[in-house]
């Protein structure tokens, strides 16, 4: 890759990271690898393998061609993908059963009488 082009990339990820709502260090125990070195990705000075792309699009839930295009075509809202971001970083390392009762819940917050009872708990 080209100076310029690790450079775009490193930025691409970085904004998608913002975006988010993830830190270095999140997205980096997400990807996999370290926060050191995708704080150099971020910043243009290293060149990312094919593989670490890869896990980096993965944790991003974007598509690894998504890292090279400078034009975003995401439909999803900031708020919603800062939500997803920070969902996903809390469940990473996380067990089967565990990730499903998070579902569960997710599921059972649909209900509006449901959600409607968590907000009245959480203005406690």
């Amino acid at each position: 890759m080209e100076n310029a082009s690790i450079s775009a990339v490193g930025a691409k990820i970085r904004a998608l990271r913002k975006r988010a709502g993830l830190t270095i260090s999140q997205l980096a125990e997400m990807a996999g690898i370290d926060g050191g070195f995708l704080n150099y990705i971020e910043n243009g000075k290293k060149s990312p393998s094919l593989g670490t792309i890869l896990k980096i699009s993965r944790s991003l839930n974007v598509s690894a061609g998504e890292l090279f295009s400078e034009v975003e075509h995401s439909k999803a809202t900031n708020t919603d993908l800062k939500l997803d971001g920070q969902l996903r970083a809390a469940l990473a390392g996380k067990t089967k059963e565990q990730k499903e009762k998070v579902r569960s819940i997710l599921k059972a917050l649909r209900d509006p009488e449901t959600l409607g009872a968590v907000y009245k708990i959480l203005k406690r």
